[in-house]
């Protein structure tokens, strides 16, 4: 066994020298190998005169074709202008010689939003198309984007004028039992309850397979969203379920912080429902679970008071079911990996704040008259100060502090609920 141990070391720095020489930059200039593209790399730096690091790595023949659509026929034009405001990247290209994979050199690419680019090729500059680098961009993130879609669902979008980019990725996993939601419990079940109103309007229903596994297709798609979602029309996605071959729910997605956009037919839940969302989430919420009753009966004071007497004792069911139904959903897509339809718990990322607090002790809760709410009797607002131990600082460090809470009647049965926490009042 101990002689063989060099033998495979050497291998192992065979294979490693050969993998290297695979992606070792060759010589040849742009237009020489410019109609066998199969791929594209960006690479960036954050400070003058460091080495550039890989920050995408398309490799999909066809999606890369799709990108070379975009980049154009790159006219010639003069070098930037010594007042450029944009970033410098660099491009290089992937492409077949001789049987196998080479890799151009780095290609200077300088560009910025909704502007056209510059690409400086063998030959001098060259004008790259705005839309080029803006759809190229989120693969930063989306590093398993794909051609492979699906005919059916290309086929079921098209219907509605949507069309599809690339796949970003595909999921198999379980429906909730039922969109009923319970105190305290993560809203994964409000996730598909509202996205199956959105689902709905193109006459599709969820409801017959919950609790079933189904396959879910995240697209990223090409048109914007609807002008309502400005300025995030750009996070344009697109989600399809499926029970088998069946398409069964699909709706319009935004991504990371707020996911929740609208039906295919551009529609958003108030619309579709004609209820606003404290009328609308309250058909889906559990009023008869003995800790919605008992926190539906506190004062607004009271439930501040069971929020930090939770999280003192470790109990962060307790401390959220004080929480509005709003600012629990609010958790589904909070500094979301993009990649993810929505965060799998509270302590999925560092906006588990509950999480992360050790020890709680509320020194004063003081109402507080702000102009912006007067005459309303569904929202208070209060100064708290409390003394808090963290385990690890991400926001703010242990000790005292002074927040402003906004308490909510969210609907007319819930009671009051913290619908915001902030440092401001």
């Amino acid at each position: 066994m101990r002689k063989s141990l060099p033998v495979l070391l050497l291998l192992l720095i065979l294979l490693n020298l050969s993998g290297c020489q695979s992606r070792k930059e060759t010589a040849a200039a742009f237009n020489e190998f410019q109609n066998e593209i199969s791929g594209i790399e960006v690479y960036t730096t954050e400070k003058p005169g460091e080495e550039p690091r890989q920050i995408i790595n398309l490799v999909d023949r066809q999606l890369t074709q799709r990108f070379l659509n975009l980049l154009g026929p790159l006219p010639k034009t003069e070098p930037p202008p010594e007042d450029w405001k944009g970033k410098k990247d660099y491009l290089a290209f992937k492409y077949n010689k001789n049987g196998e994979i080479a890799v151009s050199k780095r290609y200077p690419f300088w560009h910025q939003d909704n502007a056209p680019g510059y690409l400086e090729l063998e030959d001098g500059w060259h004008q790259v198309a705005a839309e080029f680098y803006t759809k190229l961009a989120p693969l930063a993130e989306y590093t398993e984007a794909s051609s492979d879609i699906d005919p059916q669902d290309a086929a079921f979008l098209k219907q509605y004028g949507w069309t599809i980019f690339y796949k970003i990725k595909t999921y198999t996993g379980r429906l909730p039992d039922k969109f009923i939601h319970e105190s305290g419990e993560y809203p994964v079940s409000l996730y598909y309850a509202y996205n199956n109103e959105l689902s709905r309007d193109v006459g599709l229903d969820i409801t017959p397979y919950l609790g079933k596994t189904v396959t879910v297709n995240l697209y990223k798609i090409e048109e914007p969203l609807p002008p309502f979602m400005e300025p995030r029309r750009d996070a344009n996605r697109a989600v399809i379920v499926k029970d088998g071959i069946k398409i069964i729910g699909a709706w319009l997605d935004a991504g990371r912080h707020d996911a929740f956009a609208c039906s295919l037919k551009g529609r958003r839940l108030e619309e579709i429902t004609g209820k606003s969302w404290g009328e609308w989430v309250d058909q889906y919420i559990d009023h008869q679970n003995p800790q919605e009753k008992l926190i539906s009966q506190m004062s607004p004071e009271k439930v501040i008071e069971t929020y930090y007497e939770a999280i003192n004792n470790n109990d962060p069911r307790t401390a959220h079911a004080t929480e509005t139904r709003r600012r629990l959903v609010g958790y589904l897509f909070r500094n979301m990996d993009n990649n993810r339809l929505y965060n799998y718990s509270y302590a999925t990322n560092d906006a588990d704040e509950i999480g992360n607090i050790t020890r709680a002790r509320i020194i004063r809760i003081q109402p507080i008259n702000d102009p912006a709410t007067a005459g309303r009797d569904d929202v208070k607002k209060f100064m708290v100060e409390v003394d808090l131990n963290v385990r690890r600082v991400v926001t703010y460090d242990s000790g005292r502090r002074i927040l402003f809470f906004t308490l909510r009647r969210e609907t007319p049965t819930t009671g009051w609920r913290i619908d915001a926490i902030g440092t401001g009042p």
